[in-house]
């Protein structure tokens, strides 16, 4: 495909349609689920730590198991595991509405299931980014990464909006239900998926214990200095962005003593600004990963920068977009660099290590971020943000491993200077 395209990988990939519309629909439900839980655990509380709550319950089965379900991911079907885990995630979520429904007492109750899809999510996460390389050419998984990072903020758009009504409209229960028809039919959806393993592949991968399958996995990770360095640009940009996901409402208020209104069109703007870049990536032929990668950190840098020195709500606005397009362009080459790397049968340990790494920025981000602001200020904890984001644009322009990455054509083993050959063992 030159130049890359959504609509040409849409229509010359049948299967990776498939996964875009399953994971298209089931975004679209878990937005309305999740402004639906919000708002229920908010009207039972009062409480903004009790919604936060609500947010770690959701991450720490990542913490805990994701190296395990990595090697389940290595182990057996991908496919099969992610039908389990969109499915089981739907009986839980009809589980949860029907308590609503039935006006039972269930906050305590809501932490536990919110953990368990967690859990289903640990499970699904991993295998679905190892399935990815088996549906397209390598050339054209950087295009696949900007497909789905867009189309899911398309239904983010959507789906909190139109949730956001439905809930004040027919309720909490009723909108829940909701996200039961749409994990259901992404389930089925993804059922339809083939994959291109080896018998003699999984044979091999069962003899050794699980323990010491993600043990290999990590081991591995320690070899290829590239990949330690890019788990650490990943953790040290989410925390980066932590005052994006906490402080938006400081910033609104007591800043700019502006409205609602204020809030939404700022948040509508990183949403934006993620399906524009999307859009830009699908209409490129990148190859140069590693200064893509630099220089989409450098607009995100420059994003926060402006919504640190904004006069007025409108210029916090365009940072947030700058921000926003910054986001899908550099994750959609970080994990494609990831995945051209990684061995296939070594990309669920992988891919879950990495989730969990980067994943280890959200208790800092729910506990220090909103300490700092209440100390320092909005404004203020945005600039510290930026200089935090611009490290990792100068680690990226200093690790010659990471600067110097081009995509390979085809299967061409990637250009990496400072990375031993890829072998399928540690």
């Amino acid at each position: 495909m030159n130049p890359a395209s959504f609509k040409h990988l849409l229509l010359g990939y049948p299967l990776v349609r498939t996964l875009w519309v399953s994971e298209t629909i089931k975004a679209f439900g878990s937005y309305f689920f999740n402004i639906a839980v919000m708002w229920y655990v908010f009207t039972q509380t009062g409480s903004g730590l009790a919604m936060g709550f609500v947010v770690v319950a959701n991450f720490v089965p990542t913490l805990v198991f994701g190296p395990w379900f990595g090697v389940l991911a290595d182990r057996h079907s991908r496919r099969g595991l992610m039908v389990w885990a969109n499915l089981s995630s739907a009986v839980l979520a009809g589980l949860l509405a029907a308590l609503v429904l039935g006006h039972f007492d269930l906050i305590g109750l809501v932490y536990v299931i919110r953990g368990l899809m967690g859990v289903a999510s640990t499970l699904y996460d991993p295998a679905r980014a190892a399935i990815l390389p088996d549906l397209v050419r390598p050339d054209d998984v950087l295009t696949a990464h900007a497909l789905f990072h867009s189309s899911q903020q398309v239904a983010r758009l959507i789906g909190a909006a139109v949730g956001g009504l439905a809930v004040a409209l027919v309720g909490v229960g009723l909108t829940m239900t909701f996200d039961v028809a749409t994990l259901t039919i992404a389930g089925l959806l993804v059922a339809h998926l083939s994959e291109h393993r080896s018998h003699r592949a999984k044979t091999a991968e069962s003899r050794s214990s699980s323990w010491a399958s993600a043990r290999e996995g990590w081991q591995w990770i320690r070899q290829r200095p590239v990949l330690l360095v890019r788990m650490g640009i990943a953790m040290v940009s989410n925390i980066a962005l932590g005052p994006t996901n906490v402080l938006p409402p400081m910033l609104i208020r007591d800043t700019f003593h502006a409205s609602a209104n204020a809030l939404g069109f700022f948040d509508a703007a990183i949403g934006l600004g993620i399906v524009g870049g999307g859009g830009i990536i699908g209409m490129m032929s990148i190859r140069r990963l590693g200064l893509s990668m630099a220089l989409a950190l450098g607009l995100e840098t420059l994003g926060l920068l402006v919504v640190a020195t904004s006069p007025t709500p409108w210029v916090a606005d365009l940072g947030n977009f700058l921000l926003g397009v910054g986001l899908v362009t550099a994750n959609a080459p970080s994990e494609t660099m990831m995945q051209t790397l990684v061995p296939g049968d070594l990309l669920g340990r992988v891919s879950a290590f990495s989730a969990m790494t980067a994943g280890l920025a959200v208790p800092i981000t729910f506990g220090g971020v909103g300490l700092v602001g209440n100390a320092i200020g909005a404004h203020r904890s945005f600039g510290l943000a930026a200089m935090l984001m611009a490290l990792t644009v100068l680690i990226t322009l200093l690790v010659p491993s990471i600067r110097h990455f081009e995509l390979a054509r085809e299967t061409e083993v990637p250009k990496c200077p400072s990375s031993p050959p890829l072998s399928h063992k540690a």
